[in-house]
C-alpha cells in the first residue's frame, strides 16, 4: 500500500475513533468528555449522566457502529459474488423485502423480537431469489437485468408494505411502522446491540473465511470452477450470509440505505480493492458513515430526524461525484 493509501487508512480510522467519543458526549443531554472517562472507570459521578451514558448513549453507539460495518460488508459480498458494482442491499430488494417480513411481525406478532428478526430474514432471501431469478431472462446486460429485477422485487415489496400498513390499526401500529421504515436508533438497548453484534460476528465469520474463495468467484465461474469451487454453492452460502447481516439490522433500526452500496466504493478509494484484505476497511467505512448520520440526526433538531434521511443525502452525493469525476476521467483520457 502506498503512503497515501495508508495515510487515507489512518485518517478513517481517526474519523472513526472522533465520531466515537462525539457520540458519546453530544446529544440534548451532553456529557463532558472528562465526565465520561470518569463514569467509565468507576469514580463518584452525576447518577443522571451515568445513566444516560448506560442505558441509552452506549448501547445505541454499538448498535449503530455494528449496523453500518454489517451493512457494508453485505454490500462488499454483494458486489463480488455477483460481480456487480451497483448490487447492493438497496438494488437487490433485500431491504424492502426484510421490511416486509419485520413489519408483518409487528402488524402480527407486537413484541416479538425473535420472529421479528426470523421474517425479516426469511422475506429478505426470497426477495434476493426473486431478483436473481428475474435477472436470468435479461441475458445481454448482468448489470442492467439486476438493476431492472431489484426494481421489481422493491415495488412488489412496497405494495406489500402498503397492504400490511392498511390493514394496520391507524392509532397505535401505523405510525409506529411508518417511522420505523424510515430508519433510526432512537429505541435501541443492549439486547438490540447484543442480538445485531451475535449475528453478525456468525455471519461475518463465516464470509471471512469465504474470502478466498470470494475473490476466485469475482474472476468468473469458469476461473472458480478451474480452482474446485462450485459458484452455485458458494453464492448460494455468501448471500445467505450478507442477507443475515441485512435482516439483522432492518429487524432493530428498519430501513437504513445506500450504506451497503457507497460504503464498499468509498473504500476502494483507500486502496481496498481485494476483498481478502479489504473486508475490516469496508467495516469501518460502513460504520463512520452511519455513525455520522446518526450523530447529525439526533443533534440537529430538538426532534430527531429519521437517519435514513442523511444517509441517502450522503449517498447520493457520493454516487454523483463518482459519476461526474468518472466522466471527467474518460474525457480526459480521450484528449
Amino acid at each position: 500500500m502506498s503512503g497515501m493509501k495508508r495515510r487515507a487508512v489512518w485518517a478513517l480510522a481517526l474519523f472513526w475513533a472522533a465520531l466515537l467519543v462525539c457520540s458519546v458526549c453530544l446529544g440534548r443531554y451532553e456529557i463532558a468528555p472528562r465526565e465520561v472517562a470518569h463514569i467509565l472507570l468507576g469514580g463518584p459521578a452525576d447518577p443522571t449522566a451515568a445513566a444516560l451514558l448506560f442505558s441509552i448513549r452506549l448501547p445505541r453507539l454499538a448498535l449503530v457502529a455494528f449496523s453500518g460495518g454489517a451493512l457494508a460488508v453485505a454490500g462488499l459480498v454483494y458486489q463480488t459474488v455477483f460481480s456487480n458494482p451497483l448490487a447492493s442491499p438497496d438494488v437487490l430488494g433485500v431491504a424492502s423485502g426484510a421490511s416486509v417480513g419485520a413489519a408483518a411481525a409487528m402488524l402480527l406478532f407486537p413484541g416479538a423480537f425473535i420472529l421479528r428478526q426470523g421474517m425479516a430474514f426469511g422475506c429478505g432471501l426470497a426477495a434476493v431469489a426473486a431478483a436473481l431469478y428475474l435477472a436470468r431472462f435479461v441475458r445481454h446486460n448482468r448489470v442492467l437485468g439486476l438493476v431492472l429485477a431489484g426494481i421489481v422485487v422493491g415495488g412488489v415489496s412496497e405494495a406489500l408494505l402498503m397492504m400490511l400498513k392498511f390493514c394496520a390499526d391507524p392509532q397505535r401500529q401505523l405510525p409506529a411502522i411508518e417511522y420505523w421504515l424510515m430508519g433510526g436508533f432512537q429505541n435501541a438497548r443492549w439486547r438490540d446491540a447484543a442480538a445485531v453484534a451475535v449475528l453478525m460476528l456468525a455471519a461475518g465469520g463465516l464470509l471471512h473465511l469465504l474470502r478466498f474463495p470470494m475473490k476466485a468467484l469475482s474472476l468468473g465461474d469458469e476461473r472458480a470452477w478451474g480452482l474446485g469451487i462450485s459458484p452455485q454453492r458458494l453464492r448460494l452460502g455468501a448471500v445467505a450470509c450478507a442477507t443475515v447481516l441485512v435482516a439483522a439490522v432492518v429487524s432493530v433500526a428498519g430501513v437504513v440505505s445506500w450504506v451497503g452500496l457507497i460504503a464498499p466504493h468509498m473504500a476502494r478509494l483507500l486502496g481496498a480493492r481485494d476483498i481478502v484484505k479489504s473486508m475490516p476497511a469496508v467495516f469501518f467505512m460502513g460504520s463512520a458513515l452511519l455513525l455520522l448520520a446518526d450523530l447529525l440526526a439526533r443533534t440537529l433538531s430538538a426532534a430527531e430526524i429519521p437517519v435514513s434521511i442523511f444517509t441517502s443525502f450522503f449517498g447520493a452525493s457520493a454516487l454523483g461525484i463518482f459519476l461526474v469525476c468518472g466522466a471527467l476521467q474518460r474525457k480526459g483520457d480521450a484528449l
